[in-house]
C-alpha cells in the first residue's frame, strides 16, 4: 500500500508546514544501540566518541543513502562535508534541515528514519517509520512484509529520547521473517528500552485460523516461525508499559497446515546479577495491561541469563532482580504456559486476568513459578474448556517461592488447581489462599506452610503430604446440600458425608455445623487444633452451662454437632460421679464435674 505525502498524519504535516514557514526543522539525538542480548548486559548503549565514533551521516530519506543532505549544526554539534554531523561534548548530535525527515546513518552501519523535534514529540505511530521512497521531491510510504526493522527504527528513536509512546494502529505486524513468512536467521527479539509504552488499538483476541470478519484482533504482532521472541526486556531497564495489543505465536492462519510454536515467547525478561565488579542490573516498574498472549510456548517469560550454565564465580545464579511487575486484565489463551517466573529476586502482581489452557498442549499451565519471590495473584481465573479432551493442566504450578498469595480467584476444568513441587516447597515458603474457589485438586507437597481462609473447595480438593503445615480458617467444602443435593462427591463420584482436607499436618482448622439429613447429610466438623496448644498469660475457660443432658445427646451426635469421640473433655455443671466413676445426673449448684470421654463412656473421676 502506497501512502502519499498528503495522507501523512497531521503531526508530520504540521512539521512540514512549520518547516515551510521557518525554513528549517531541528533534529537531535544520540547514536544508540538497543539490544538485550543473551549475555544479560544493559540493553541501551552508546557508540563511543573516540575518533568520532558517534558521529552520523545525513541523507535524503528514501534515496537508499545515495543522496547526501545539506544541513547546518546546532547546540554545539559541528557539520563536516555538508552531511557529517559530529556530536557535542555531551554526545548529542544536532542539525537543522528543511526536510520533514531524514535518513540518519550511524558509524556502526545502522540507518534510521529520523524526525524533527516538535511540540507533540513523545507520541509516535509505528507506520511513520515504514520504508519510504522519494520521487521528484515527493515521499511515499509502503507497508513492509516484515515489520521488524520498522519497529526497531521507532524504538531507537524513542530510546534516544529516554522514552515515549509507540502506537500500533489496526493491523497485523509480522516480525522475525525475511518476507512475512520465511525465517530471518539473524532475527533477535525486539528489545524494549526504559520509558517506552507499546500501545495497540485493542487487545480483543483473535482466532488465528479464521478470516476477517469472523474473528480478528485489531492490533496484533505475530511470529511466523518457532524459537523466536517478540519483545525482550533486559537488565538496567525500568518503567515499561505494554497495553491494548495481541501478541501471537506461530499460528496457522486460515487454510494453512498446523505450525510449530515451540520456543515462542510474547515477552521475555532476561538479565543477570553480575559479580566482579558487582552489577545487579536490576529492572523494575514493568506493567502489562489489556494484552492478549495467544498460542505461545510461554506468554510472559522471566529468567536469568546463562541460567542453563550459570557460573557462580561471575554471576549470582537465579537471582536477577526483576521487580514491581504488574500484569492486569491479561488474556492468556492456548499457550503451553501463560506466565513463567524463574528468578528468586522478583515481585509480581497478577490481577483481573484469564488463563485458558489445555493439558494436551503440554505442560498446559496457567502460571508456573519455578523460582519466585513475592507473588500476588488477585481476581484471576483459569482452566481448560471441558473435563474431556480439552481439560486444562495446572492453573498454578509452583516449584519454590518465598510467598505466593491467591485472592478472590478461581480455576475449573483442570487436572489440578494448584501444585507444589516437593523438591522446592521448603518450610519458609508461604502459600496463602483467601476468598477463592477451587473445585479441582490442590496437590500440596514438600514442607511448605499453607494458609487458607474463607475459600470454597470441592469435597476432597486439598490433598497434602504429611509434612505440609495447614491452617484453615472459615473454609467450606461442597455446595449447600439442602440446595444442591447429591453434589458432594469425590473424584470417583462417590457421595461424602465428611468432606475436607486429606493429609497434611493441620495446625488449626475451624469447624462447621452439620446440615441436611439422610443420604445427602454433611456431618458437622469440630474446630481442630493439630499441634501443641499453650495458654499464655491467662486461663483456659470452659463453657460453664453444659449439662448432663447435653453430653448424653452429644455422645451419639445430634442436630448440627458431630458425635463426641474418645478424648473429649469438658465441664458439666450438673454432673455427679458414680461409685464407678461414670458421670450421672446431679444437681446444678451443688454438683458439677469435669467429664471425659473414655472408651465410649463419660467419666467424671
Amino acid at each position: 500500500m502506497i501512502v502519499k505525502m498528503r495522507l501523512l498524519p497531521l503531526f508530520f504535516l504540521l512539521v512540514m508546514l512549520i518547516g515551510g514557514v521557518y525554513g528549517q526543522n531541528k533534529f537531535e539525538g544520540y547514536s544508540v544501540v538497543v539490544e538485550a542480548n543473551s549475555g544479560g548486559a544493559c540493553p541501551v548503549s552508546y557508540l563511543p566518541s573516540v575518533n568520532n565514533g558517534n558521529a552520523i551521516e545525513v541523507f535524503l530519506a528514501g534515496t537508499n543513502q545515495q543522496t547526501t543532505a545539506t544541513v547546518t549544526a546546532c547546540d554545539g554539534s559541528s557539520v563536516r562535508n555538508g552531511n557529517n554531523v559530529v556530536p557535542n561534548g555531551n554526545g548529542e548530535w544536532c542539525f537543522n534541515g528543511p526536510e520533514a525527515f531524514y535518513d540518519v546513518k550511524f558509524r556502526n552501519g545502522a540507518v534510521y528514519l529520523w524526525y524533527p523535534v516538535t511540540g507533540d514529540i513523545g507520541f509516535y505511530n509505528v507506520k511513520d517509520f515504514r520504508p519510504v521512497t522519494r520521487n521528484n521531491g515527493q515521499y511515499s510510504f509502503t507497508d513492509p512484509l516484515d515489520w521488524t526493522s520498522t519497529i526497531r527504527n521507532a524504538i531507537a528513536f524513542i530510546a534516544a529520547r529516554q522514552g515515549g509512546t509507540l502506537r500500533f494502529p489496526d493491523g497485523d505486524y509480522v516480525v522475525g521473517t525475511l518476507d512475512g513468512n520465511r525465517r530471518d536467521p539473524k532475527y533477535e527479539a525486539i528489545t524494549l528500552p526504559s520509558g517506552i509504552v507499546i500501545e495497540g488499538a485493542s487487545s480483543n483476541f483473535s482466532v488465528p485460523t479464521a478470516n476477517h470478519p469472523i474473528k480478528k484482533s485489531a492490533s496484533r504482532i505475530k511470529l511466523r516461525n518457532s524459537n523466536q521472541t517478540i519483545f525482550r526486556i533486559g537488565g538496567c531497564t525500568n518503567q515499561i508499559v505494554v497495553r491494548q495489543i495481541e501478541l501471537l505465536g506461530n499460528s496457522a492462519l486460515a487454510g494453512e497446515a498446523s505450525r510449530d510454536s515451540t520456543g515462542n515467547y510474547g515477552i521475555e525478561a532476561m538479565g543477570k546479577w553480575a559479580l566482579k565488579p558487582e552489577a545487579p542490573n536490576s529492572s523494575y516498574g514493568i506493567k502489562v495491561e489489556n494484552v492478549t498472549f495467544q498460542n505461545l510456548d510461554k506468554g510472559f517469560y522471566l529468567h536469568n541469563a546463562n541460567d542453563a550454565n550459570c557460573d557462580s564465580l561471575t554471576q549470582y545464579c537465579d537471582a536477577w532482580q526483576f521487580d514491581y511487575v504488574a500484569v492486569d486484565h491479561g488474556i492468556f489463551l492456548n499457550n503451553k504456559t501463560g506466565i513463567w517466573i524463574d528468578s528468586y529476586n522478583t515481585e509480581w502482581k497478577i490481577s483481573n486476568s484469564f488463563f485458558g489452557f489445555v493439558a494436551s498442549n503440554a505442560p498446559g499451565d496457567g502460571i508456573r513459578i519455578k523460582k519466585g519471590g513475592v507473588i500476588l495473584i488477585e481476581q484471576s481465573f483459569g482452566g481448560g474448556y471441558n473435563y474431556g479432551p480439552q481439560i486444562g493442566g495446572t492453573f498454578l504450578n509452583i516449584d519454590t517461592a518465598v510467598s505466593v498469595s491467591v485472592i478472590s480467584s478461581e480455576a475449573e476444568r483442570s487436572q489440578r488447581s494448584i501444585y507444589t513441587n516437593p523438591l522446592g516447597a521448603i518450610s519458609s515458603m508461604m502459600l496463602n489462599v483467601a476468598g477463592s474457589v477451587f473445585d479441582d485438586k490442590i496437590d500440596l507437597n514438600g514442607r511448605l506452610n499453607f494458609i487458607s481462609s474463607g475459600n470454597f473447595y470441592g469435597a476432597k480438593t486439598i490433598d497434602a503430604e504429611p509434612s505440609v503445615s495447614i491452617t484453615s480458617v472459615g473454609d467450606r467444602y461442597c455446595y449447600d446440600s439442602m440446595v444442591l443435593k447429591g453434589r458432594c462427591v469425590d473424584e470417583s463420584g462417590r457421595k461424602l458425608a465428611n468432606p475436607g482436607i486429606v493429609g497434611g499436618r493441620r495446625m488449626f482448622e475451624t469447624g462447621s455445623v452439620g446440615e441436611d439429613t439422610g443420604p445427602d447429610r454433611i456431618e458437622g466438623r469440630p474446630n481442630f487444633f493439630g499441634y501443641n496448644v499453650r495458654i499464655g498469660d491467662g486461663l483456659l475457660q470452659f463453657d460453664p452451662n453444659i449439662t448432663f443432658k447435653d453430653i448424653q445427646a452429644w455422645a451419639t451426635g445430634s442436630g448440627t454437632r458431630p458425635k463426641a469421640e474418645d478424648g473429649a473433655f469438658l465441664y458439666c455443671k450438673d454432673c455427679r460421679k458414680s461409685s464407678s466413676g461414670i458421670c450421672t445426673q446431679g444437681v446444678a449448684g451443688s454438683d458439677g464435674a469435669f467429664a471425659k470421654r473414655i472408651n465410649g463412656q463419660w467419666r467424671c473421676d
